[in-house]
């Protein structure tokens, strides 16, 4: 398939996992087992907007800044274009398979959907609850979910917006906002079936663990663009982790910056299919 490189296909053309930066569409049912286990993450779409407009500089695009640009009628908001036809308003739907102006009536059905196609959303917000989740739904141990935030702006250089703005942001992406909130209820439903203070106890124990692994390995958070740092972040304004313990595999992925350790993951993967099944 046309989004995979041959060489990471084996000759079933099944892969385990199909995971990172895609858009869901009818090829990946094509591509995964039949008893795959489908799982996505959701965020408030207010604050998932207002990191895509600093993330990919927007303001350039719109040649307006985001407190200015909510300004502006909501008419005109909704009419926006995409960045590169890929980043805009109701992102996560749209990273989702679906299309942009839907009716409510189609917009319901979408929800609907994705509810039947998904055995596990993940809330953002509630991220070690969500893992928690994830880790019995896969039968995984508290091990397996630990991780070191990636890719996220430190808080002293976060936009604190004000109310008028968070609700226009929140109209502009309205169908974001409904699905957010569908799957947010889900997830305290999913919550209370679980047991609330069984749910406390395990992300408890937890954070404890990541408090282990950030001392076993002698993590010190450091500014992404540090020049002391092997493996650099895209920008100084997100956080990187310099280690003191580089020998241990385990400080060594969880440190990595995605991008770098998508290509690790890549080529290990690569090696694996030459042993396996002889991919050039």
């Amino acid at each position: 398939y046309s989004m995979i490189p041959r060489k990471l296909l084996p000759p079933t053309g099944n892969v385990d996992i199909f995971a990172v930066h895609t858009r869901l569409s009818p090829d990946h049912v094509k591509v995964l087992h039949n008893d795959s286990i489908w799982v996505t993450v959701v965020r408030d779409p207010v604050s998932l907007y207002e990191s895509l407009y600093d993330f990919f500089h927007l303001k350039y695009l719109y040649k307006i800044k985001l407190e200015e640009l909510i300004k502006r009628p909501l008419e005109d908001l909704l009419l926006l274009p995409r960045y590169g036809k890929k980043f805009g308003k109701n992102q996560m739907l749209f990273d989702l398979g679906y299309e942009d102006n839907m009716t409510v009536l189609d917009l319901r059905r979408a929800i609907e959907e994705i509810e039947n196609k998904f055995h596990l959303v993940m809330i953002a917000e509630l991220l070690d609850e969500s893992l928690i989740l994830l880790r019995h739904l896969l039968c995984w141990s508290l091990h397996d979910v630990v991780f070191f935030t990636k890719n996220a702006r430190r808080e002293e250089v976060k936009k604190d917006l004000p109310l008028s703005t968070k609700q226009t942001i929140r109209e502009m992406n309205s169908a974001d906002a409904l699905l957010y909130n569908h799957f947010l209820n889900k997830h305290n439903t999913a919550v209370a079936e679980f047991g609330k203070q069984k749910m406390t106890d395990e992300v408890a124990e937890l954070r404890g663990l990541r408090d282990e692994y950030f001392e076993g390995c002698g993590v010190k958070a450091v500014k992404g663009r540090d020049p002391t740092l092997k493996f650099k972040e895209y920008s100084g304004l997100v956080s990187a982790y310099s280690l003191s313990n580089n020998t241990d595999m385990n400080c060594f992925l969880l440190s990595l910056p995605e991008l770098q350790l998508v290509e690790t993951v890549r080529q290990y993967q690569t090696k694996l299919l030459k042993r396996d099944w002889g991919n050039s």
